[in-house]
């Protein structure tokens, strides 16, 4: 097609010349206009966030948003003095986190309110949620609180993944990328703390039937009385 324009061009312009070269010339025949080459209109940049890229800093900010009431009631609620320390060191990085992805936000234009703030979305505790768990505590508190907080993490795991897969700023990756790890860790160290509660609580059944059971020596309640305080002394 290219060639095809070039010889039709060059045709044009010989036949011009030819045409010339039979006619007087003039001084008018030798003046030319000088064309003013038009501008080049340049390509519409690619944005630098895409629309995955928005959807996970909202739907991530949003989660690390509803569980920081979830992660406040543990004071005073807890039997666990473990389980509190984990709850406030996920506060404090929940707010960072929830800092860092705000920050992209704003790197991307992206202003007004959240549009998943308001939804009751996996991973998110819900109010209802939260109630029930206000008006409970010590063991029951912990293990309800582990399966919300469980839930939560998993989630932002989940998400913080497909932003890795599919999203488009190296920013936002690379802070995906970072949540993913930490989470992964928090969710490590909460198992281990599940796993431990499971089995003081196995303990505690044990310790009501042997109360309950004159059977046992007394050398026996001793030594199962042990090891249920060493297990709560780990957690």
């Amino acid at each position: 097609m290219i060639r095809v324009f070039v010889f039709l061009l060059m045709s044009a312009l010989l036949l011009g010349c030819s045409a010339a070269a039979g006619e007087p010339r003039s001084p008018a025949a030798h003046t030319t206009t000088p064309s003013t080459p038009r501008p080049r209109t340049p390509a519409a940049p690619q944005p630098r966030f895409t629309t995955t890229d928005v959807a996970w800093l909202q739907l991530a900010e949003a989660l690390h948003t509803r569980a920081l009431p979830l992660l406040a009631l543990v004071p005073g609620r807890s039997d666990s003095r473990a389980l509190a320390e984990l709850a406030g060191r996920l506060g404090k990085e929940h707010e960072t986190g929830r800092g860092r992805l705000r920050a992209l936000l704003a790197q991307a234009r992206v202003t007004g309110e959240n549009p998943h703030a308001a939804h009751d979305m996996p991973g998110m505790p819900t109010a209802d949620d939260l109630r029930a768990l206000a008006g409970t505590r010590g063991e029951d508190f912990d293990r309800r609180f582990v399966t919300l907080v469980r839930a939560h993490l998993d989630q932002l795991v989940l998400v913080a993944r497909g932003e890795q897969t599919s999203g488009g700023a190296p920013e936002a990756r690379e802070l995906a990328a970072a949540m993913e790890r930490g989470h992964a860790a928090d969710l490590a160290e909460l198992a281990k703390l599940g796993a431990a509660m499971d089995y003081t609580g196995g303990l505690d059944r044990a310790r009501a039937v042997r109360e309950s059971d004159r059977g046992w020596s007394e050398r026996e309640k001793g030594l199962l009385d042990q090891a249920v305080t060493l297990i709560r002394g780990l957690r």
